[in-house]
């Protein structure tokens, strides 16, 4: 398929994410309690980033995904991109050098609305 950007070099579905690891699925169970009512999917990066550490990985991801409701919640009616500083979440581990997280509202595979949350250089 050619564009005016040219021919697709490559292309991956989100099923071919979650199988190599790239993409990490959120129980909805905890996405809900954190006021998140679609599916949500942290990529590798913001895992390492933002959850992972010494003990307390579920403390951090429910105060990250707490942050992003907050943003949703915030943001104009429509919005499908938002943003959280760095020093709105917690951090695992000495920073790698993220200064914040992206979460955007998007299609799944089978046209589902996710919410896909990177760093980023994951864009």
């Amino acid at each position: 398929m050619d564009d005016e950007y040219g021919p697709v070099v490559a292309s991956f579905t989100r099923a071919e994410f979650f199988a190599d690891g790239t993409f990490i699925a959120i129980p909805p169970v905890v996405s809900s309690a954190a006021g998140l009512k679609m599916p949500v999917i942290i990529t590798v990066g913001v895992r390492q980033e933002f959850v992972t550490g010494d003990g307390g990985e579920d403390d951090r991801l429910r105060a990250v995904l707490s942050a992003v409701a907050r943003a949703v919640e915030q943001a104009p009616v429509g919005e499908v991109c938002f943003v959280v500083p760095a020093g709105e979440l917690p951090c695992g581990r000495e920073p790698i050098g993220a200064d914040r997280l992206i979460a955007i509202t998007e299609p799944g595979d089978t046209g589902e609305p996710v919410l896909t949350m990177m760093l980023p250089g994951e864009m």
